[in-house]
């Protein structure tokens, strides 16, 4: 029995001694320099820059496809005020004014956004959504008192 206790602790040595192996060198690597993160900062800085631009110009042709379709709303209120009696048509040029100020101050800011970067042009963005949602629920008041 001693010998089989004996010839088992040996063997259980042996398995451990045999797990544990050589140890591996730790890789050597090659220590980042300045220049390296220089480069890839000014990489980083260019795509994201390139990516704000992709996004204010899909923003400028949405908004500027907004203010074409509301010049041509626009045209068709005044075809059908031109049709109505003098009072009805002065109330409706009055709002068809009111209308033509309020794109125009959303085009000036559009046209602000043309300069803009980084936070500025987000603060642009969030005030030429808010001006187009005001000109559109202007538009839809206009065009439903005049059906």
């Amino acid at each position: 029995m001693r010998r089989f206790l004996a010839l088992f602790v040996c063997m259980g040595v042996m398995a451990l001694a045999g797990c544990g192996g050589k140890e591996e060198p730790a890789e050597t690597k090659k220590p980042v320099t300045m220049e390296e993160v220089k480069k890839e900062a000014g990489e980083a800085a260019q795509t994201a820059q390139a990516y704000t631009r992709q996004q204010m110009d899909e923003y400028r042709q949405q908004v500027q496809a907004k203010l074409e379709d509301y010049d041509k709303k626009l045209d068709e209120m005044r075809a059908k005020a031109e049709k109505m009696k003098k009072e009805a048509r002065a109330e409706m040029e009055q709002q068809i004014a009111e209308l033509r100020k309020k794109r125009e101050e959303a085009a000036k800011e559009l046209d602000k956004m043309q300069s803009a970067s980084g936070k500025a042009w987000e603060d642009l963005k969030t005030g030429l959504d808010s001006a187009l949602e005001e000109m559109d629920r202007a538009y839809q008041q206009a065009a439903s008192r005049f059906k």
